[in-house]
């Protein structure tokens, strides 16, 4: 029996960071290392490479978020027209299964890892079934180990230490994926996987690395000696704790990926994130870099409160807090979020196309602004902060032999640099994505 696993091919605004953040989705190496010995799987990430619609299949298994719902269906049409049958999984047919049924031949609802060995024996008897859901969440000790093999071609390694989120944002759907649970992963396991991925840059997709401040820390102690670089995502009001931040740079953080949204109170109690505090925002900056770790930020854009002068006032926030990295975000409502169904009670969510609910176009009619003015003012600052004269300014500090380097910043291959100069590679290839806009 023979398996393909496949992440779909991002389209449009933002694409070309994909091609150089060479990111695939921790579903698929979870579920290829979950695969029993006699089965043949490969995993194929069409953002990297085309797929071979003729190749011999008896299973393809797509992981779906909403945005690549449309290029998914595609695919599994493609497969599906030659009699292959296929599986999505992942966000879009959990949350919108109405959406995806009818172009699949079974969707999985749910976390994938308790219902794979069933749906791969079904698809040997030829018996898939139209549905398969989870009852429940797994215990994460039954996670799989990940043999570095199988993602060697990656430029970093994702892994996990913990799933779920305590907050309930109204925007975000992982609230209505994981219900508001939380579950850490046995700290032994994940030592061993970090110890099998020392040799790259390693990314933990938690939500929140460091949700649970006892076990992040008793983590941390046991990274330190492995000799890994790693970056993760995190809250600010994380930063409150000093012992973690010294723990975490020990331990070979090199930057942290920030929620921080958008700089108005009023905007952060409207969509329930009034847990966090943007006055104490430069504070909790300053602390992470007092640490030697770099800020990746995410900002959005079309808040209840926010006019056209937010992308200017946002920018200088992140130039004058030399936050290294940004991710700018028009707000997407996901569907199964308090403010998706405010949206559509007041009948402003226009957007048809799931492809564009990628962060990057506007869905819905904002307050203050035309979603033109929305989109116009989301591409000025990309444009602005990384551009090349931005980009020296942030970093030359953090790097100052690159930032001596007589190289034009466009033609910078981060693979001739060292791990701990990742940073200037991500940087590089938001420059190239800008392209996009």
């Amino acid at each position: 029996m023979k398996v393909l696993l496949i992440n779909p091919r991002i389209s449009g605004r933002g694409q070309a960071s994909v091609k150089y953040m060479n990111s695939v989705p921790l579903a698929l190496p979870t579920l290829a290392s979950l695969t029993p010995s006699d089965i043949e799987v490969s995993i194929i990430d069409e953002n990297n490479q085309d797929i071979d619609y003729d190749q011999p299949a008896d299973l393809v298994g797509i992981t779906v978020m909403l945005h690549v719902a449309p290029q998914a269906r595609r695919i599994a049409e493609g497969f599906r027209s030659r009699g292959v049958p296929v599986i999505m999984g992942g966000f879009y047919p959990t949350l919108w299964p109405e959406e995806a049924l009818p172009h699949t031949d079974a969707i999985a609802i749910g976390e994938g890892e308790p219902l794979w060995h069933r749906i791969l024996d079904d698809a040997k008897r030829g018996r898939l079934k139209r549905h398969y859901q989870s009852s429940g969440y797994i215990d994460l000790k039954d996670i799989p180990f990940i043999h570095k093999g199988i993602v060697q071609h990656l430029d970093f390694y994702h892994t996990e230490t913990s799933r779920g989120c305590p907050h309930k944002c109204d925007y975000c759907s992982v609230t209505k994926f994981y219900k508001g649970t939380v579950r850490q992963r046995p700290i032994k396991d994940v030592v061993a996987q970090v110890a099998e991925f020392a040799d790259k840059m390693i990314f933990f997709v938690d939500d929140n690395i460091a949700g649970n401040r006892i076990y992040a820390r008793k983590l941390l102690r046991e990274f330190i000696p492995l000799n890994i670089s790693w970056s993760g995502q995190f809250t600010l009001d994380g930063a409150e704790d000093t012992e973690f931040l010294k723990l975490a740079a020990r331990s070979g953080c090199k930057f942290l990926f920030c929620g921080i949204e958008t700089l108005s109170e009023e905007g952060l109690k409207e969509v329930n994130k009034g847990w966090t505090n943007p006055h104490k925002y430069q504070e909790w900056i300053r602390r992470i870099h007092n640490a030697g770790i770099a800020v990746y930020g995410s900002f959005m854009f079309g808040f209840e409160h926010d006019h056209k002068d937010v992308f200017e006032k946002t920018l200088e926030f992140a130039e004058e807090n030399k936050i290294e990295l940004a991710l700018f975000s028009a707000l997407s409502p996901g569907k199964g979020s308090r403010f998706y169904r405010k949206l559509t009670e007041e009948n402003r969510l226009f957007e048809k196309d799931l492809s564009k609910y990628n962060g990057q176009y506007a869905t819905f009619y904002p307050k203050h602004m035309s979603p033109e003015e929305l989109e116009d003012g989301l591409r000025w600052i990309w444009q602005r902060f990384y551009s090349k004269n931005g980009i020296k300014s942030r970093i030359g500090h953090y790097f100052p032999r690159i930032a001596l380097m007589n190289k034009p910043l466009e033609s910078i291959n981060y693979r001739e640099f060292s791990m701990e100069e990742l940073m200037l590679a991500l940087n590089v290839a938001f420059k190239v994505a800008v392209t996009d806009f």
